[in-house]
């Protein structure tokens, strides 16, 4: 408990001051940054990919006095709380201590008070009622006026001690998160900006599956929260091997994760995923290649259909194949529930004939909008890193489709590619890309089964890409002569993902130079479109595209006829 001499011994004359200067200080900051802001907002005349770095810079700065102006204010609210409370309290304190020893009671420093006679005792026992009362009172009062203090004190050190509030103040780790979900996306880029390291690093270690995986936090912390996150997974996986509920496949490829691999130079480097989540078939973002200054782009790919969580390696093989042969880093695109099918099932209820299988829109636009939403994080990175780098997003097969779809809600692409895309969009209304000079490609190999998709399942992913106005058709040309098709066209059934599998085709190096900055080369009609075993120079067709066929057919029928 507080004692008397301790509480005499406070300095509370000096919390007017404090209070005064804390007010002064905060005024002083919110007017320079202020000023800063309107310097930079007023130059009408500086545009580009500079201004615009450094009005973000400038934003994230502003946010973070913003931040720091709302503490100093509210540890000049404490402060004045405990001048208006605490020294009318004291006063009283004290003048009832004084008064008693002046009439000969004995005053200890707990507030107790010993009778000068025995016939004073019942005055003595009031007096110590009074007074312990308001010693208690002063102590509780201190405590509580105290933590706040040290808390704010805390938050204008940055050492993690205290989580601000995206509202203000302070709260637990796993409070703070829960208002950063509720915040809309800039918002929680903007307050994300302000923290410090070992703040973050509370957030992370509390939840690292919600920031691992929460649009506007930095990539940077998106990674580390992800690896932590990885690392919990594989413990938990690990500890149900022997059970029904074991399931070896996937944590060998959780081991896969979180080991080194070969990065961009050959160099084994850890792995680095935006996005994870191991529930039902996976989902993930991973980034192939530094995201730094003078790098001639910066890519996006969206697998298509089967692409899951196990068979990450593949995908990640790809985008490390394109970042090679472009130079520029590459982000594997997989968040969210790709369909593992390429034909529908049967099924008496019509409504789940297209569950889970190619035809099924429902994926590309849940994926779609997750894109776009990534894609305003990209942009952030990308004008903090690299000012001005073009941005490309590359949609494979379905994921064409969710390219074409994000595309309809608004992405902001430098360049889309449409590679042997299922079609250009499941949303109703035309592409709504944000920046009115995106350049389109599209990329579809002679035989590629996946035309029959583009023209008979037009009402499924939005038609043929290779025919859509304003979309340039790259040459797709011929495999590499090392390679395993030695130099044959690229065409036919196998042509649909071959020539992703082969970096030194026409296709791959069409699709790097878009990457790059370049301009690719138009494609060349050397055989139909759609063709069959009879056609030379082709692998002949197997009974699937024939299956595909019919099931488009069939998609396009279900989905008119649904309500």
């Amino acid at each position: 408990m507080t004692g008397i001499a301790a509480v005499r011994g406070w300095p509370l004359e000096q919390l007017g001051a404090a209070v005064l200067n804390l007010d002064f200080g905060a005024d002083a900051l919110l007017g320079t940054a202020g000023r800063v802001h309107r310097s930079v907002a007023g130059q009408v005349d500086w545009t580009g990919a500079t201004h615009d770095a450094v009005s973000r810079r400038v934003a994230t700065e502003t946010a973070s006095v913003r931040r720091l102006v709302r503490t100093l204010e509210a540890a000049a609210t404490a402060g004045r709380q405990a001048w208006e409370e605490m020294v009318p309290a004291r006063t009283l304190l004290l003048q009832l201590v004084d008064a008693a020893s002046g009439a000969g009671f004995t005053v200890a420093d707990d507030g107790t008070v010993g009778p000068p006679s025995a016939s004073r005792t019942a005055d003595a026992a009031y007096l110590t009622t009074r007074i312990r009362s308001l010693l208690a009172a002063l102590g509780d009062l201190d405590g509580t006026l105290g933590l706040r203090l040290t808390q704010l004190a805390g938050l204008l050190a940055r050492d993690g001690s205290a989580v601000p509030h995206p509202l203000g103040g302070w709260a637990g780790p796993r409070q703070v998160i829960a208002q950063l979900q509720a915040l809309p996306q800039d918002a929680r880029r903007e307050f994300w900006d302000t923290l410090s390291p070992n703040e973050i690093q509370q957030l992370i270690d509390a939840d690292p599956q919600v920031v691992g995986n929460l649009d506007g936090v930095a990539f940077a912390d998106r990674i580390a929260a992800n690896r932590l996150n990885i690392t919990r997974t594989l413990a938990a996986q690990t500890a149900l091997l022997g059970t029904p509920f074991g399931n070896p496949r996937r944590v060998a490829e959780l081991k896969e994760l979180l080991a080194p691999a070969p990065g961009v130079d050959g160099t084994p480097t850890p792995r680095a995923f935006l996005a994870f989540d191991s529930r039902g078939n996976g989902r993930y973002i991973e980034q192939i290649g530094a995201l730094t200054p003078g790098v001639p782009g910066v890519g996006v790919f969206v697998p298509g259909t089967g692409a899951n969580l196990d068979n990450s390696e593949a995908q990640r093989r790809r985008a490390l194949d394109l970042a090679r042969r472009s130079g520029a880093p590459v982000f594997v695109f997989a968040n969210g529930d790709l369909p593992q099918r390429i034909t529908p099932h049967l099924t008496l209820d019509a409504r789940d004939v297209l569950t889970d299988s190619a035809a099924d829109p429902v994926p590309a636009d849940r994926l779609a909008r997750r894109l776009v939403a990534f894609g305003r994080d990209l942009d952030q990175e990308v004008a903090a890193a690299a000012p001005g780098t073009p941005v490309t997003y590359l949609g494979h097969s379905y994921g064409g489709s969710v390219v074409g779809t994000a595309e309809q809600y608004g992405l902001r692409a430098d360049n889309v590619v449409y590679a042997s895309s299922a079609g250009t969009g499941v949303a109703d209304g035309p592409w709504n890309n944000a920046n009115p000079e995106v350049h389109r490609y599209s990329m579809t190999p002679p035989g590629d089964p996946i035309h029959l998709a583009q023209k008979l399942g037009g009402a499924v992913h939005g038609g043929d890409p290779d025919t859509a106005p304003g979309v340039q058709r790259m040459d797709s040309g011929h495999y590499s002569a090392d390679g395993p098709h030695h130099g044959g066209l690229v065409a036919g059934t196998n042509a649909h993902a071959g020539y992703l599998d082969d970096p030194g085709s026409t296709a791959f190096a069409n699709l790097a130079a878009v990457l790059a900055g370049r301009e690719p080369t138009p494609y060349l009609d050397r055989v139909p479109d759609i063709v069959d075993e009879r056609t030379p120079g082709l692998v002949a067709q197997s009974p699937a595209v024939d299956v595909l066929g019919a099931a488009m057919k069939l998609s396009a029928k279900l989905l008119l006829r649904l309500p």
